[in-house]
Parts: C-alpha cells; structure tokens; sequence
C-alpha cells in the first residue's frame, strides 16, 4: 500500500467515516484542536516525524491535514 492510501486509511479510522470529503473542515467530523494534536502526536510516533505549531495551528480543512501528513511521510 502507499503512504497516500495508507494515510486516507488513517484518516478514515481516526475519523470513523468511509470517504474523504478534503473540502470538508475538521469541525465538520467533530475535531478541535485538541484531537487533532493528539492525532497528529501519534502519527509522530509512528513515522518517526515532527510537526511545528504553526503548521497545525493553521488547520482548517481535512485537506489541509491530509496534505500536511503525506509531506512529512511521503
């Protein structure tokens, strides 16, 4: 499987939906800023990876988050 649809895999399990709507914002599937440190802390443990605070505090859609994990994984 590629990093791409291994992360939209990801996404959809943490998210419990079935497809992606990239244009959607993360309060649409319920996250705040919390979840997705949170979400974003384990996929630094599991890649090996380090996110900034101002790349994710400038979050605002799934796309957005989908975009700024394949960066730093592909």
């Amino acid at each position: 499987m590629d990093k791409r649809a291994e992360l939209e895999n990801l996404i959809k399990e943490k998210l419990h939906i079935e497809s992606i709507d990239k244009d959607a914002t993360l309060a649409t599937y319920g996250l705040d800023s919390l979840d997705v440190v949170s979400f974003l802390l384990e996929l630094e443990d599991r890649y090996g990876i380090a996110f900034e605070s101002d790349e994710i505090n400038d979050l605002k859609t799934v796309g957005e988050l989908f975009n700024l994990i394949l960066n730093k994984i592909a």
